[in-house]
């Protein structure tokens, strides 16, 4: 049986990907659906979908049911404090990015 990666590299990979950073960007502060989320980052349902899959699958978000819906948002609370650090370097690198800038006005612009 192969050793299993430290859970950071786990973290590393999930968040190597510039849309899965402005994706989680976004659910940082706000829960939004895959439409909302499509929408924001000008992607089409089934790359957002991808990601989120890829997001969720490292416990970087999380989904909750409304309606006929799903609501995603950051599961920054049951992070361990090495990804919660990552979180806020990469958070700091990302969020200065001009892409994230554009996403924040669409934000606005949706909320």
């Amino acid at each position: 049986m192969a050793a299993r990666s430290p859970a950071i590299l786990d973290h590393l990979s999930a968040l190597s990907d510039s849309t899965r950073a402005r994706i989680l960007l976004l659910l940082d502060r706000h829960e939004l659906t895959v439409t909302e989320l499509c929408g924001i980052v000008q992607l089409p349902q089934s790359t957002v979908s991808r990601h989120l899959k890829a997001l969720a699958d490292s416990g970087w978000v999380a989904a909750r049911a409304e309606g006929t819906s799903n609501l995603y948002a950051m599961t920054r609370d049951d992070l361990d404090p090495a990804a919660r650090r990552l979180w806020l370097l990469v958070r700091e690198q990302v969020g200065s990015a001009p892409a994230a800038a554009q996403d924040q006005r669409r934000l606005q612009a949706a909320l």
